[in-house]
């Protein structure tokens, strides 16, 4: 054995690599005479301070303590970011939003501290109705300039697409809090307000139709039912808890398709997180343990 024990992970290289340049260039300022001189020295501590900090921050992730973030891995180049940035603003006028996107998420990787360039990639999202990702590039952007209200703006019409109107006002205030007279922030505040008002709607109605128990049986496993129009209903009630995952309409459709699908114990799991003793939840409890030949619980 070589006696290291493991293999060198990316972070393990990474502060190996630091720490190499760090120990050359305190070497050339020794070699230059440059460490008498007290704007360099501040210079050198503040390398040391940086160097450690990463470090850091590569150890916690290394144990998983942080999420590591998509651009680490990139090559940092100020100048070569800026021409990124360009190109995908050049891209975007010309309503090219696929090529947008990746020349903006080039600018990021080249120099991700700078926060117009995860907005500029969050406006091409938007674009593209990626909207997840554009209301996790605002909050990369806003965690870097928290006064960024086109920021702010994208963020809350990616909540809004994503079925959460709460958070969508919440982000519509603070452009308005910022300018008053923001016509567009009002526009989309009012309409968040009225999509909230229309949830809770819907879930004053599924809560009703759930508890009087109208559902249509499941039906048996037979020549009659096939497994794979079950297959695409469960992928579609996924996709719908994704959009509206306080919704009790998609999160019994979802245990009604695990049913089918014959993910009993799933099934089962999905029901007692709901957390509802309404008469349709109820029933699929039944339903689930009944298929799995646990005829008492099904009974109880």
């Amino acid at each position: 054995g070589n006696g290291i024990g493991k293999e060198l992970d990316d972070f393990d290289m990474g502060r190996m690599w630091r720490v190499e340049k760090l120990r050359d260039f305190e070497w050339r300022m020794r070699c230059t005479g440059l460490d008498k001189d007290p704007e360099a020295a501040h210079l050198l501590a503040r390398m040391m301070q940086c160097t450690e900090k990463l470090n850091e921050i590569g150890d916690a992730a290394s144990r998983g303590d942080i999420e590591t973030k998509w651009w680490w891995d990139g090559q940092y180049d100020a100048a070569k970011a800026e021409e990124a940035n360009d190109a995908g603003t050049a891209h975007f006028k010309r309503k090219c939003y696929g090529d947008a996107f990746e020349s903006f998420t080039d600018a990021i990787r080249l120099y991700p501290s700078r926060a117009v360039y995860h907005s500029n990639r969050a406006s091409a999202a938007l674009r593209l109705k990626q909207y997840d990702i554009a209301r996790r590039d605002c909050e990369e952007s806003l965690a870097l300039d928290p006064s960024s209200s086109r920021a702010m703006s994208r963020c809350a019409t990616a909540l809004h697409h994503l079925g959460r109107p709460e958070e969508s006002q919440r982000y519509w205030r603070m452009v308005l809090a910022h300018d008053p007279s923001d016509s567009k922030a009002k526009q989309g505040l009012k309409l968040a307000c009225n999509l909230e008002e229309s949830e809770q709607r819907r879930r004053a109605e599924d809560s009703a139709m759930a508890e009087s128990g109208t559902r249509t049986a499941l039906p048996r496993h037979g020549k009659d039912v096939h497994d794979g129009d079950w297959n695409e209903a469960l992928y579609a009630s996924m996709e719908m808890l994704n959009i509206h995952p306080e919704s009790l309409a998609a999160n019994l459709h979802f245990v009604e398709s695990l049913i089918m699908c014959r993910r009993y114990d799933d099934a089962v799991s999905a029901l007692k997180k709901l957390g509802n003793s309404n008469a349709e939840s109820v029933y699929l409890d039944a339903e689930a343990h009944w298929r799995k030949g646990m005829t008492s619980q099904a009974l109880a």
